[in-house]
């Protein structure tokens, strides 16, 4: 199971992770940004990122000291019982996510692309294409995405070019209008949705040059806010921030409005729904992969496949129960913010000091002898 002695090339891995990032990002921070800051959003969008290059650099330290897997470094600098508990974390945060990202996988396809379709049905075999693709592996799934990558990149790239000759600027007005607290809320927002960069620090076995992977999740990061940007500034421009509140999906509604030289498509919202169909179709793969790998590594029985059917079973049960009761989504989200998010940090920070001192002591026993 999963890629065994695959590795997949510096070039796969960031189109894995800008997929992973850009989908839920581009889908749902429009929405966040225009009842928290407004215009503001784009300054959200930055000091977001910069909040996640710090991430990305932490990631990056801790790496470099990584010499077969993220465990066995977490073993090694912190302990088996520290190991153990940073592992669990690391699971919760992915096996609630895949549940999340099913629901607005299967929410966003009921919405626009099967009207008539049932939740269970749809969520259900999106879930078992999701654990097919784990079980063919990280190299195979690389493949595939990095042929749909282009095929999803260009057409997106195309519409939001046509869609800027109905931009007012004047609607970009006015700026700095946010207090701290909204402001620091959708920073925060955006830190969140980068959080699934985290998968690079289990990915440096599969990689073919581990030593460069820090340089993948830089452009990754990169890619997603400035497309992010340029998605806003087009909803902004278009809509406005009034007219954008009522949406629930700005960005879809947004691939319905533009008009297409020739007027071949009439529907091509439902065309380009397949964009961020894939985008989240990958992450919730991603998902899987990792939580499945996280249980194997906990487990010490690499390959069993029992992992892998806990993981979807949970996944679905997380799933239907966002589609069902609300009250959870705000959990979710709570959750996200005041434990998922300081703890990745925490977790990084604590193996580097931990490291620093076990190295110390190291280069002191081998001074005194």
């Amino acid at each position: 199971m999963f890629a065994e002695n695959w590795k997949i090339s510096l070039r796969q891995i960031r189109r894995l992770l800008i997929l992973d990032l850009f989908g839920m990002s581009s889908l749902m921070l429009p929405g966040i940004f225009t009842s928290l800051t407004g215009a503001d959003g784009i300054f959200c969008l930055l000091l977001g990122m910069a909040a996640g290059a710090v991430l990305l650099w932490l990631m990056g330290k801790n790496l470099k000291h990584i010499k077969t897997d993220y465990y066995s470094y977490m073993k090694e600098t912190a302990g088996q019982f520290l190991g153990d508990v940073c592992m669990v974390f690391y699971f919760l945060y992915f096996v609630t996510l895949c549940g999340y990202v099913l629901y607005q996988l299967t929410t966003l396809a009921l919405s626009w692309l099967l009207p008539d379709g049932s939740w269970m049905e749809v969520g259900l075999l999106l879930l078992l294409l999701a654990v097919y693709g784990s079980i063919r592996g990280i190299e195979g799934r690389a493949r595939v995405y990095e042929i749909i990558f282009w095929f999803l990149g260009i057409p997106l790239l195309l519409m939001l070019v046509f869609a800027m000759g109905d931009v007012r600027t004047a609607y970009w007005t006015p700026i700095v209008t946010s207090d701290g607290v909204q402001f620091v809320q959708g920073s925060l927002a955006v830190l969140v949705f980068l959080l699934p960069m985290t998968v690079l620090l289990f990915l440096k076995p599969f990689c073919q040059k581990p030593e460069k992977i820090t340089s993948s999740g830089t452009v990754a990061l990169w890619t997603v806010i400035l497309m992010n940007v340029l998605i806003y500034l087009i909803l902004l421009g278009i809509f406005g921030t009034n007219a954008m509140g009522v949406l629930k999906r700005p960005v879809i509604t947004l691939m319905g409005m533009v008009k297409l030289p020739g007027g071949f498509f009439t529907r091509q919202d439902v065309l380009m729904t397949a964009v961020w169909v894939f985008a989240l179709f990958a992450l919730l793969n991603t998902g899987i992969f990792q939580s499945t790998l996280i249980l194997q590594n906990l487990s010490q029985k690499p390959g069993n496949r029992w992992s892998l059917w806990l993981v979807a079973v949970l996944t679905f049960i997380l799933g239907k129960s966002f589609f069902e009761h609300s009250f959870l989504i705000e959990i979710f989200k709570s959750y996200q913010v005041f434990v998922a998010l300081p703890g990745m940090f925490f977790i990084l920070v604590l193996l580097l000091l931990l490291h620093q001192i076990r190295t110390g002591r190291t280069l002191q026993k081998g001074g005194d002898f």
